[in-house]
């Protein structure tokens, strides 16, 4: 039964556009428009937007047609119904389903991972022990889901892109985070007084609180929170949900800009 309920609700998702609200959604703020503005009369030099989504799927054990199944209906509710690639990689103890299609304005990938183990950790919490389940040769596995969405030159859909995974996510069960990744280049390196302008600049147009920062290291990096500006994560009683980080490319001679909710996931 649970088996098949995971494709009736990701139709449920699709149909309807209903997201469940387990965290704060209310996006008053435009993001993306934020950081684009942010640049003030500078020009960016590319403007990118990923989209990472990991998570614990532990409905039941899934077979191979069964996790093709799943990462395909995942695939749907993002849109991508045909000419996608799809292929299994077999690792020790790991087996991984993956979905990919790629095209000059971007890439999506999905991953249906299954993780054996050779007995269960008697040290895991009960909710963990609830996700546990077992091969059909009696190792322990959990199945995990990873979704990267890789949008070139464009950052107008990466609010709804990001809601869209975080709503299969809480429609399916997952139990994971989704990041917002915003990545632009400015021409040349930016000096400590013109980080400073860009950093707060995004911030007043963001409305948002600084938690915590470093403004002095060669890694330029704020966490604050903005109430409107969605999901949030909670680190030593404080909420964040934007991290600002500025970097130079010394080999592109480019100021890396990087806007992430509600954290970074990627490489500076």
């Amino acid at each position: 039964m649970k088996r098949a309920l995971y494709a009736a609700i990701i139709l449920w998702v699709v149909g309807s556009g209903v997201y469940l609200a387990g965290m704060e959604r209310v996006h008053s703020v435009s993001i993306s428009t934020a950081f684009t503005d942010s640049a003030d009369e500078r020009q960016w030099c590319e403007l990118d937007t990923y989209i990472e989504g990991y998570g614990k799927f532990g409905v039941c054990y899934l077979t191979q047609e069964e996790k093709e199944k799943l990462v395909k209906n995942i695939a749907s509710a993002l849109g991508i119904t045909s000419s996608y690639g799809l292929a299994t990689v077999y690792e020790e103890e790991v087996n991984t389903t993956v979905l990919s299609k790629n095209s000059v304005n971007g890439s999506v990938t999905i991953k249906a991972i299954t993780q054996e183990q050779q007995g269960t950790d008697n040290t895991a919490t009960e909710d963990e022990q609830a996700y546990d389940s077992t091969t059909e040769s009696g190792l322990a596995a959990n199945q995990y889901v990873y979704v990267n969405i890789t949008v070139n030159n464009d950052m107008d859909c990466a609010s709804s892109y990001r809601e869209l995974v975080e709503g299969v996510f809480d429609a399916m069960g997952i139990q994971g985070n989704v990041n917002m990744n915003l990545v632009g280049s400015l021409e040349g390196a930016l000096n400590n007084i013109e980080k400073n302008e860009l950093a707060d600049g995004l911030l007043d147009r963001l409305d948002a609180k600084v938690v915590a920062e470093n403004r002095d290291s060669d890694i330029f990096t704020i966490y604050a929170y903005s109430k409107g500006a969605g999901s949030y994560i909670t680190i030593g009683g404080s909420k964040i949900n934007m991290n600002i980080a500025i970097g130079y490319d010394e080999e592109q001679n480019r100021t890396k800009v990087y806007l992430d909710s509600p954290v970074n996931s990627l490489d500076y």
